[in-house]
Order: C-alpha cells, then structure tokens, then sequence
C-alpha cells in the first residue's frame, strides 16, 4: 500500500533514471578504477541515483504523510520548459556528441555549446518583461562559465561555436 504518492513518483523517478544513466553508461568503455574510462563516472552516478530511488520508495511505503502526500498541483509548464532546454542543449551539443544515432549524421552542422546554455538558461527560468535583460546576461555569463571550465580544465571535445556542415 502506498502511504505517500509523491515520495512514490519520486523514488520511481530516480530508480528509472538511475537505471537509464547506468545502461547508458555502459555503452562507453568503463576501464578500471586505477584508469577509468568515460563510462565510469556516469555509471556511479546512475548507481547513487538508482539506490536514492529506492530508499525514497521504501519511505513512501512505510511511512504514512499527512493528506497520503496527495498531489495537488503536477507543474506541467516547469516540466516542459526543462525538457525543452535539455532538447536544445542537446541539439546544439551537435550529434557527434550523441553515440546511439550513428555516425551518418555525424557531418551535421552544430550550433555550439555558447548557444545551447545560453538557450537552456533562457527556456528554464521563467521571467517577466522587466526581467529579460537579468536572464539575458546571466545566460551569457553561465555559457561563458561552462564553456571556460569544460573546454579548458576538463579538456572535452566540445564544438563552442556554431560549425558548418561537413562535406
């Protein structure tokens, strides 16, 4: 019996994300903890978040909430500004990024990252016409930021800008 439906979904949520992260892991080479691969670090990740998920659904089974943790309100519009940031940042990460498609699509052209956070920051926070301006900058200066740190410390092979079609 379900004592608490929003711990429930949450903990589902996680123990599928989990598992999503670690099959997706997997795909890359793992390596060994003296020499990890690139799928070593997401396959943690995936464990920790499929372990979360379960503690979570173990809470909503065994203990009761006040008003069963009923669900009042879902924020469907949150929901589909995140997903339609994650959506651009991926499009504009370019699909070489992306190993499930396969490499004929490999040649295409990419936005770059500078355009993906900064879309992804302008799609997630929700703002009025006198705030436009703040997230308009804040957009830039996080692109910046992630471009600087994932580009220079962490070395990833990432397109910053926007690059032409291959032929």
């Amino acid at each position: 019996m379900i004592k608490n439906l929003q711990d429930f979904l949450a903990g589902l949520l996680f123990l599928v994300l989990g598992i999503g992260f670690g099959w997706a892991a997997t795909r890359h080479s793992l390596g060994s903890a003296a020499d990890m691969g690139p799928g070593h670090v997401p396959l943690l990740l995936g464990l920790l978040l499929g372990l979360l998920g379960v503690l979570i659904l173990f809470k909503a089974l065994a203990f009761e909430a006040l008003g069963r943790g009923r669900i009042v309100h879902w924020g469907v519009g949150p929901l589909l500004r995140v997903l339609g940031g994650l959506f651009w940042l991926a499009l504009c990460s370019g699909p070489a990024q992306w190993p499930w498609v396969g490499p004929s699509f490999a040649q295409w052209p990419t936005l770059g990252l500078v355009a993906g956070v900064a879309g992804l920051v302008i799609a997630v926070v929700p703002g009025g016409a006198s705030d436009r301006g703040r997230v308009w900058m804040w957009s830039l200066v996080l692109a910046a930021a992630v471009c600087a740190l994932w580009v220079g410390p962490l070395g990833l092979d990432l397109p910053v800008w926007p690059t032409r079609a291959g032929r």
